[in-house]
């Protein structure tokens, strides 16, 4: 997890990172991150104001709060333990900005 390591499993390294950001447009739903059969992590940070709801498939399956709601801050995170590889996508009510990483090893 995010600046929470467990002490009773091996920590995961990764050589081969994507870092990127990702505009937001109100209440537009927009393509994160493109299904990736290799992924082996992702995070998903929110650094605006507003809320922003991640969607794990096409826009077109989710809406504002109908998905993984990220807070003002908050965070999300696709490892071993719920590793997902299809596309990512995300919608806000507000123009904000998603951060995010891909590691496929």
């Amino acid at each position: 997890m995010i600046n929470n390591p467990s002490n009773t499993i091996e920590v995961a390294k990764f050589s081969n990172c994507v870092h990127g950001g990702k505009d937001l447009t109100a209440t537009v739903g927009d393509t994160v991150l493109n299904a990736n059969s290799i992924r082996q992590y992702a995070a998903f940070i929110n650094n605006s104001s507003s809320d922003i709801t991640l969607i794990l498939g096409d826009k077109s399956k989710g809406a504002i709060g109908r998905g993984i709601v990220l807070k003002p801050r908050g965070s999300y995170e696709i490892n071993q333990s719920n590793l997902y590889v299809g596309r990512v996508s995300a919608i806000s009510a507000n123009d904000c900005k998603l951060t995010f990483t891909e590691c496929i090893e």
